[in-house]
């Protein structure tokens, strides 16, 4: 009879107290997982966030850097318009305003500039430049022939770094997305200040140029965001990426 009974007291199961301690023991386990999931997602996030920044703000830098070094090209020979000699017959700017080109008093902005360079040699003289827009000119580099046009346009508009280079784009081609003033950044004597402009033009002795053919270098300071990801994917790991880069006009003593 004890037998029975002992029988009968090992099947009653678990008390309604104990399956709440498990299931709350239960719950703080898979917080637990969930927390390091959640964190091993966001620090991925943030790694191939921050990596797909910087390779998309040194790409853009480079194309900046190549456009910046050949601007100028004149197989003539002929140099900036300085206004104190007077503007010689067919000279022209490297780097100017987009809205004024011609006008060396009217500097770029800190968010857009122009470069032009005479790829053909043959444009008319003074009083115009020697720069044809509607023009594109077959030339050869090292590793084939590229179709140029004569002018560049590089500026910042609704986020985006953009690049249109006369004839060759119809339209402007984004370079970089979800681009911002960077909080710190270089000047012209390559010292750090805050909020600079995205561009900035300097002279030969590095201070800010005054009129278009006194510029010899241009300064770039970039803050740039997540590419390419809706918010709900890359908020996790948002990052931003601050480039900055000194880049001299080699066509242009």
């Amino acid at each position: 009879m004890k037998i029975g009974l002992q029988a009968r007291a090992d099947q009653r199961g678990f008390t309604l107290t104990e399956l709440l301690v498990a299931i709350a023991i239960l719950g703080l386990i898979m917080l637990g997982v969930m927390t390091l999931l959640i964190s091993g997602n966001e620090s991925y996030l943030t790694g191939s966030n921050q990596a797909e920044a910087q390779a998309s703000v040194r790409a853009a830098l480079e194309r900046i850097t190549q456009d910046i070094r050949e601007t100028g090209y004149d197989p003539q020979g002929r140099q900036a318009c300085d206004p104190a000699l007077g503007p010689p017959a067919g000279c022209f700017d490297a780097v100017v305003n987009s809205g004024a080109p011609t006008n060396r008093a009217t500097l770029p902005t800190g968010t857009v500039f122009m470069l032009q360079s005479d790829w053909n040699g043959t444009g008319p003289v003074a009083p115009a430049i020697p720069i044809e827009p509607g023009l594109q000119v077959p030339v050869t580099y090292s590793f084939g022939i590229v179709n140029r046009g004569e002018r560049i346009t590089y500026d910042v508009v609704g986020g985006n770094l953009r690049r249109q280079e006369t004839v060759v784009d119809a339209q402007p081609q984004i370079l970089v997305t979800s681009v911002q003033q960077a909080a710190t950044g270089q000047n012209c004597l390559g010292a750090q200040i805050a909020n600079p402009p995205f561009f900035q033009y300097c002279d030969a002795n590095g201070n800010p140029a005054v009129a278009t053919d006194q510029i010899k270098t241009v300064v770039v300071n970039l803050r740039v965001g997540v590419q390419n990801q809706p918010p709900a994917i890359w908020m996790a790991g948002a990052v931003t990426v601050t480039m900055s880069d000194r880049i001299r006009l080699r066509n242009r003593i």
